[in-house]
Order: structure tokens, then C-alpha cells, then sequence
């Protein structure tokens, strides 16, 4: 599990292409982070889940401490308390504290300093897990912003974010917004040498708006395997482009 503490950003590289589209999304959040209400952010891989969050956190100016992959109460709570910087006495290695102990650590932490949690790719959470969820949920000042394919995901966690007006679903970018991110895309990845007129409606007639589907084919493209002269090779490149957004 990976994860970070930070003022904007969730601890990875800073997205060079610019945001495109999702403005009302991105308004509804900032307004929540900023008011710490707990958001539920829904839709498929690539739809832009993590670049959404990661720009409302950056105008919002919020701390936040962020989780990726959060499954077991045990693992959630070693992380949680690793990355506030909690310390045990009794437990130097914080893997191998009681998880009471690592609960009691972190809820009196945030207490301390609230802030958003963001939880990503979170899917079947248990009942011991939901149960340290709803404290923070209720937590004066903190709040959850949770990545997930669905609603219907989350396991006993929809029990606390079952409110349409907490969820953002992310759909398909429209088409002037999908064209304008390829265009960006190829402009990053230096693919101006390439065929665009051939590759460019390929590519958007398969990625059907879904950003991440755009973004990824764009950078394969840039590869020399998937080069016949001037053209891309789009069968395989598309294959592969599929194969890393599993």
C-alpha cells in the first residue's frame, strides 16, 4: 500500500498535460474539501478519478493525508499511522503494534489535526474496516474522498456514502474535450512525426472520452515497436494500451 502526507499533491509525479474538462466536478469538490463534507468519486479505470482529486486538493490547499489500495483494517491503520508520524513506544516497527493500539494512535492524531483522508481503488470493505471508517467520517474536520469503479463496490462502506448528493460520477469527456486532450497528449509525447490524421480518430473513436484511455495510447505511441514509417501500428499498440489500464 502506498501513500503520502501533503499540502497538494498525493506523493507522485506532478501530470504534465494539462486538466481537461470535469470544471463542475472540480468546482463540487473544492467546495467539499473546503468544507470537509466526504465525497464518493465513481467510474472506470481511466476516467480521471485521481487527476480530479489531485487538482481540487491543489486548489483547495488543503492537508490531506492519502491512501492507495486500502483493504485490511490492520494494513490501513499501519499506514495511516507511518504517515502521520505517529509513534509507539512499545512498537518501533508499527506493522507489528495491536491494531487497538494503531487505532486509538490514529484517531487521537487526527483529532489533533483534522484533515481529508482520500482513500483510492477501494472496493469490499469489511465490517471492522467500515467501522474506523465511520469515526473518521464523523470526525469534526476530516472527511473521506473515495475512489471506487461503483457504488455498488464498496462493500459496507456504501453504508456511509449512499447519498447521491456525496457521489461524483465520472463519465466520458464530450467529444471537443476529448479531441483537445489527444491533441495535448501527442504534443507531450513529441508524436507530431506520426500520421495523426490516421491515428487521431482511432484513438478517440476507442477511447470513447475516457481520458486515461486517450492519454495512454498516446504515450505507447511515442515507442518505435508501434512504428511503420509515419503510421502506428494501432491493433497491438491498442491491446497493450488496454493491458496497462488493467
Amino acid at each position: 500500500m502506498m501513500s503520502s502526507v501533503a499540502a497538494s499533491n498525493p506523493g507522485r509525479s506532478s501530470p504534465v498535460i494539462p486538466f481537461i474538462g470535469r470544471r463542475r466536478e472540480l468546482r463540487h469538490l473544492v467546495a467539499a474539501l473546503r468544507r470537509r463534507e466526504s465525497r464518493l468519486i465513481f467510474g472506470p479505470a481511466g476516467a480521471g478519478k485521481t487527476r480530479l482529486i489531485q487538482e481540487a486538493l491543489a486548489r483547495a490547499g488543503e492537508p490531506h493525508v492519502w491512501l492507495s489500495g486500502a483493504q485490511v483494517l490492520h494494513e490501513l491503520l499501519a499506514d495511516l499511522a507511518a504517515q502521520l508520524a505517529v509513534r509507539l513506544a512499545r512498537y518501533p516497527d508499527l506493522s507489528r503494534a495491536p491494531s487497538i493500539s494503531l487505532k486509538g494512535a490514529v484517531l487521537a492524531s487526527l483529532e489533533a489535526a483534522p484533515r481529508p483522508l482520500v482513500l483510492e481503488d477501494v472496493a469490499e470493505v469489511e465490517p471492522r474496516t467500515y467501522r474506523f471508517l465511520r469515526e473518521i467520517y464523523y470526525l469534526a474536520g476530516a472527511c473521506l474522498i473515495v475512489t471506487a469503479t461503483s457504488p455498488e463496490s464498496l462493500g459496507h462502506l456504501r453504508k456511509l456514502l449512499w447519498d447521491p448528493r456525496q457521489q461524483l460520477a465520472l463519465g466520458p469527456l464530450s467529444g471537443a474535450e476529448a479531441r483537445r486532450l489527444f491533441e495535448e497528449a501527442a504534443r507531450r509525447f513529441g508524436l507530431e512525426s506520426l500520421d495523426l490524421d490516421d491515428f487521431r480518430p482511432k484513438v478517440l473513436a476507442a477511447a470513447q472520452g475516457n481520458p486515461g484511455h486517450i492519454i495512454a495510447m498516446c504515450r505507447l505511441a511515442e515507442r518505435a515497436e508501434y512504428h511503420s514509417g509515419r503510421r502506428v501500428k494501432f491493433l497491438p499498440l491498442r491491446i497493450d494500451a488496454l493491458c496497462s489500464m488493467v
